[in-house]
């Protein structure tokens, strides 16, 4: 017997197995989710209860994951699943760095705990309670090591949200958890498809996209970004603003507007110094560009303008309170047991 059509139905098409699984399985949970310059550093040989990926902003080092051995550099991400054998060090003078600890899979009676794991800790077998179960996904379960995103700086973009949602308040949680499943889909987008620009275009708009949010500093120079490429810069604008919607020019005013809210929640420094720290010729100008995007004074977002700008808009935002950097620690949102 056909059942009787709701009032206004129209054909509706759900979405592949794949995603409903997926929707349906995973409910992700930050245990800590950290942004920090590191001296020089080593982690020996050890495993988690959860899983961990970190984005290599900057500096070199060498990471063993299960039986592989990388050489860290600019940009590069890294996925380490529960109950993996991995060894870690970060070479001199430092490494800038963003990771989370997490949980796929929400579970009340073993999500909540906090622990720093040490290096040598390699036997975990005391504790199986804690230990994240193995994932029923033939893409997501089969990540070790370093995995290449599809776009490199929508990721890292999507780590700093979450870096900066997690610190702000205990009401986040579910922001957070809503950020780390889109950061699974791009990543899967990543594995499964490429850019319609083509490979080879759309690593080069890409790179330059991260380019442009690690030296927001510097001067942009289109010429610079693709000479080594074989791409004019007028062929670079236009593929660009196609994959981006948004000028190369936007994206790094964008990028400029990101790092001064950053120095002015986290830093003492003077917007003056922040101005020439970003490159403006001089603050006013910094000012001006600063007040047009974001819709206030550099001085009254610092007393508590309480916005952020992100991807162009203005959103509500508290100022994050600074978190202790730890292999695996959360005195907020976890309970030692």
């Amino acid at each position: 017997m056909t059942p009787e059509k709701m009032p206004g139905e129209v054909p509706h098409r759900p979405p592949p197995s794949a995603s409903q699984h997926r929707m349906l399985a995973f409910t992700p949970y930050v245990r800590e989710a950290i942004e920090t310059m590191r001296p020089t550093w080593h982690i020996r040989s050890r495993k988690l209860f959860d899983y961990l990926l970190l984005h290599w902003i900057d500096g070199g080092g060498e990471l063993t994951i299960g039986d592989r051995v990388f050489t860290a550099q600019d940009g590069d991400l890294f996925w380490i699943s529960p109950n993996t054998l991995h060894e870690m060090r970060g070479d001199a003078p430092g490494t800038l760095l963003r990771y989370i600890h997490f949980d796929l899979h929400y579970d009340p009676d073993r999500s909540h705990w906090s622990a720093r794991i040490p290096g040598g800790a390699t036997d975990l077998s005391a504790w199986p309670e804690r230990m994240h179960p193995p994932v029923d996904d033939p893409v997501i379960g089969s990540w070790c090591g370093k995995i290449e995103p599809g776009n490199p700086a929508l990721i890292s973009e999507l780590l700093r949200r979450i870096i900066l949602e997690y610190n702000r308040t205990e009401t986040s949680n579910l922001v957070v958890s809503g950020l780390v499943k889109q950061l699974l889909g791009h990543l899967l987008e990543g594995h499964g498809s490429e850019s319609q620009l083509g490979i080879r275009h759309a690593r080069v708009i890409e790179n330059a996209m991260q380019h442009i949010q690690l030296h927001s500093h510097e001067k942009l120079n289109a010429e610079t970004l693709v000479r080594q490429h074989g791409i004019s810069p007028t062929h670079f604008r236009k593929l660009f603003k196609e994959h981006y919607r948004q000028s190369p020019r936007a994206a790094h005013l964008n990028a400029k507007m990101r790092t001064a809210c950053d120095f002015l929640i986290y830093s003492n420094l003077s917007v003056s110094e922040i101005a020439d720290r970003l490159g403006f010729t001089n603050v006013h100008n910094f000012s001006r560009a600063f007040h047009n995007a974001i819709g206030c004074a550099p001085t009254a977002y610092r007393a508590g303008c309480d916005t952020v700008f992100l991807s162009g808009r203005v959103i509500p935002h508290s100022t994050p309170s600074p978190r202790g950097i730890g292999s695996q620690a959360d005195s907020k949102k976890g309970k030692s047991k």
